[in-house]
């Protein structure tokens, strides 16, 4: 696909239809560009003419429809359930739409493990993105290139910080903690978000996989470490943390403890909860956007 193409479908995945002066406009391309653009993504079946309007005093123009149907967005989730892994493979439509989902458990993966469902599940669709969030240490080494290499669409792996760090301003390090799992940071700087490296080798006085939420004083302390680690490393200008809900009176004691130990030094720290709308609502808008 030319660089004019993703311009125009682009475009027209955010206004839905438009006319080739108004993708002009949009875009920046001149109207030859567009032209040569749309017709290319007439004849794929990626856009369709659905009507001439008035032009207001020359001939009429023709409007475009971009069209949802042609492919379709894979996201695979999996969480762990004592000895498996819970996978969930739902595919959405270009607008995020959900149309069907499969459901299977894992003793473990392998970089095939999804084809069947896959196939199931497609009934011979296009793909045009597949987003895998899986437990770090549950996603098989090669899986990514090995669907990349069987439905030649783009194949992101995403961390939960990354999901909900979409539409961070600034230079802000995203956390997210989640029960049972170790702690993800994204930090957004310079228009770029970039992951970093496994947080549950930093040193901590218990593993995170096995800390109790419930336990005020052990949440505390494991927080505010997290937090001096990660303003010493990247030095973000504000935090965001998104964890289960703390009481006011516990994050007040994380915000001393972590100012404390980076000597009042602690950046600006916003304490956000975690609940299920908002992560996938977040999680449907990372897949639409990866294109």
């Amino acid at each position: 696909m030319t660089s004019a193409q993703q311009k125009v479908l682009k475009s027209m995945h955010e206004r839905g239809e438009a006319t080739r002066p108004q993708l002009a406009q949009a875009t920046g391309l001149s109207l030859v560009s567009v032209g040569k653009a749309v017709a290319a993504l007439c004849t794929s079946g990626e856009l369709y003419e659905i009507a001439e309007v008035p032009s207001g005093g020359g001939r009429p123009v023709k409007l475009y429809r971009y069209n949802a149907d042609y492919a379709c967005h894979v996201l695979v989730q999996g969480q762990k359930e004592g000895a498996l892994l819970n996978c969930t493979i739902t595919l959405l439509d270009l607008h995020g739409r959900e149309l069907r989902d499969i459901h299977a458990n894992f003793a473990y993966l392998e970089p095939e493990s999804f084809d069947g469902l896959l196939m199931k599940l497609l009934r011979r669709q296009k793909v045009r993105s597949i987003t895998l969030i899986l437990p770090s240490e549950n996603l098989p080494v090669g899986m990514s290139n090995h669907l990349k290499s069987l439905y030649n669409c783009q194949v992101n792996t995403p961390t939960p910080a990354t999901i909900l760090a979409q539409g961070s301003k600034g230079e802000t390090a995203t956390i997210c903690l989640m029960p049972g799992a170790y702690p993800t940071c994204t930090m957004y700087r310079h228009g770029r978000f970039s992951e970093s490296g496994p947080l549950h080798l930093l040193p901590a006085p218990m593993d995170w996989l096995s800390l109790d939420y419930s336990d005020r004083n052990q949440v505390e302390e494991m927080v505010a470490r997290l937090l001096l680690t990660i303003t010493c490393t990247i030095r973000p200008e504000r935090i965001t943390l998104y964890s289960p809900p703390f009481s006011s009176r516990l994050i007040e004691r994380i915000r001393y403890n972590a100012d404390t130990k980076l000597r009042n030094m602690l950046p600006h720290l916003t304490f956000e909860q975690i609940h299920n709308k908002l992560f996938v609502q977040k999680m449907l808008d990372f897949c639409v956007s990866r294109v």
